[in-house]
């Protein structure tokens, strides 16, 4: 099974996230780094169960939910993002993990933008 090449989606998720955020950016940096790297390999280990036949879409679905809601979450509790621009990053990186998944395990992530 192929693996996530995690320092491309960091860099594609860190590029995307600097150009919505412009100004903020500098203050949101190191923690963004980390919190993206960890959804991405949280999304791996779910899509991996789902591989695995250990968890059903149903289940896939739900914890992904619950991954992107707390990114989203994370990303509001940083001085100066708001909603809107937290938002656009959470869509943002989520289709940056979801395609590397796709790519490396061939499974889709569900995806809704909220």
């Amino acid at each position: 099974m192929a693996t996530l090449d995690f320092k491309q989606v960091l860099k594609e998720s860190v590029s995307v996230s600097k150009d919505i955020l412009k100004k903020s950016w500098k203050n949101l940096e190191p923690y963004a780094e980390h919190e993206f790297r960890q959804f991405a390999e949280n999304a791996e280990f779910l899509a991996t169960l789902k591989l695995l036949g250990q968890i059903d879409e149903e289940e896939l679905k739900a914890r992904i939910e619950i991954q992107r809601l707390s990114l989203k979450n994370v990303l509001l509790t940083i001085e100066g993002i708001g909603l809107v621009a937290a938002q656009n990053v959470v869509n943002a990186v989520f289709s940056i993990v979801q395609k590397a998944i796709e790519t490396a395990l061939n499974i889709s992530l569900p995806f809704t933008a909220l």
